[in-house]
């Protein structure tokens, strides 16, 4: 808040995408992938609630771009934190390809592709990225067993 009034800037208040911003997304060739409607930890809510999040969350995106969507992303995603391995059974028996978490890595060939690791882009330097993209190779992603 201290920022916002030293700059006298008004910060927006519709941070989320409308559906028409996500189809012409779509349209311009990005991958389009699901998360869930309400952005809840799923390691917080009961089977059933987890289960109506992700399932109905990939049911809007496909109305709103009119076509599968088959990569999911765990909200916050940090493994027995986050999302557990029960939650990781029901994204693949829901049918999606793959699923992300957030745990920091590359992906393997031997990487359970229902918990991808990726890298933060955002970083001070290219020099830092660089050295993420180093550690990250050499130190694969922790995952739920």
């Amino acid at each position: 808040e201290r920022v916002v009034r030293r700059l006298g800037v008004t910060l927006p208040e519709d941070l989320m995408m409308r559906s028409d911003q996500v189809r012409d997304l779509h349209r311009a060739g990005m991958g389009i992938g699901a998360h869930t409607v309400h952005h809840p930890i799923l390691a917080a809510v009961d089977a059933a609630t987890a289960r109506a999040e992700i399932a109905q969350g990939r049911e809007r995106l496909e109305e709103i771009i009119g076509a599968r969507v088959s990569l999911f992303a765990y909200p916050n995603g940090r493994p027995h934190d986050d999302y557990r391995r029960e939650h990781v059974r029901l994204v693949e028996s829901l049918g999606f390809d793959a699923a992300l978490s957030t745990s920091p890595g590359a992906a393997r060939g031997d990487s359970d592709r229902y918990q991808l690791p990726r890298i933060a882009p955002w970083v001070e330097s290219s020099a830092r990225f660089a050295l993420r993209l180093l550690r990250t190779y050499r130190s694969p992603a922790a995952a739920l067993v």
